[in-house]
């Protein structure tokens, strides 16, 4: 929970006794990895290299540890590489979708798109891979594709966190800001925390700034107060959606004072 919440330092202790309770539980150590990761105590997260097994989320954390460490070639990711062509379709599929997300901003998007594939493939019951293979899609421009994984998702029932923010990136891609502020906010319905917030919040901040600029002050009022809702002060988007709030309401005063 205190990870969800972004408080890395209140989970770091629960998390290494979860660990300690159960050191061949690899969500607990993925736990204790995390909150190491976001406290940037990259020498302590190297350390625990020699317990992480496999190439999930663990191994995905330590890749990081080793890029911010300045450790090239980075070992984590070799293995990543490595296990993405393996004959355990189970272990390549992950490889191919934790390798995909770490080397997101470094290789043609193309090139993750199909990664994702790979893994959709060799394991298309696992509705995570599917769904970042839709948001992928979306962001290479394909959005018949990225709404057939979609529709299929929907069909089957599973209609989560990760789908909904699959739908959002659609959304996005379609420009249909309308259709993007509903599935975010499914998403946030469905994991309240201060990601789905802020992703909410700087949606509806953007689209109320607009929409004033457009001359449309209801709706403007209107998303702009809910992005203000969804943060506390420390929250850019809140910040900047409560100072354009302010002004409107000063313009509808002075306008009102002027009759």
């Amino acid at each position: 929970m205190c990870n969800r919440m972004e408080k890395p330092a209140d989970a770091l202790e629960p998390a290494l006794a979860a660990w300690s309770i159960e050191p061949d539980n690899e969500w607990y150590l993925a736990e204790y990895i995390r909150a190491l990761k976001n406290l940037e105590m990259y020498d302590v997260l190297i350390g625990c290299g020699d317990y992480v097994r496999g190439g999930g989320v663990c191994r995905y954390y330590l890749a990081i540890a080793e890029r911010e460490l300045d450790i090239c070639p980075s070992p984590s990711a070799s293995y990543l590489l490595t296990a993405s062509g393996c004959d355990d379709d189970s272990a390549a599929a992950d490889a191919c979708v934790w390798l995909a997300i770490l080397l997101g901003n470094e290789v043609e998007t193309d090139s993750i798109v199909a990664l994702v594939e790979t893994a959709a493939r060799l394991q298309p019951d696992v509705i995570f891979y599917r769904c970042i293979l839709a948001e992928k899609l979306a962001e290479n421009g394909e959005t018949e594709r990225s709404r057939e994984q979609i529709h299929f998702m929907r069909l089957e029932g599973s209609m989560g966190y990760s789908y909904w923010q699959a739908a959002a990136s659609l959304a996005e891609a379609e420009e249909d800001t309308d259709r993007r502020i509903w599935a975010l906010r499914k998403a946030r319905n469905s994991r309240i925390c201060p990601e789905t917030s802020r992703n909410l919040g700087w949606t509806l901040y953007f689209s109320g700034r607009d929409a004033l600029r457009e001359g449309e002050i209801l709706l403007s009022r209107e998303r702009l107060w809910e992005a203000a809702s969804l943060g506390d002060s420390g929250e850019i988007y809140a910040h900047k959606a409560d100072s354009l709030l302010e002004l409107i309401h000063e313009f509808e005063n002075s306008t009102s004072d002027s009759y």
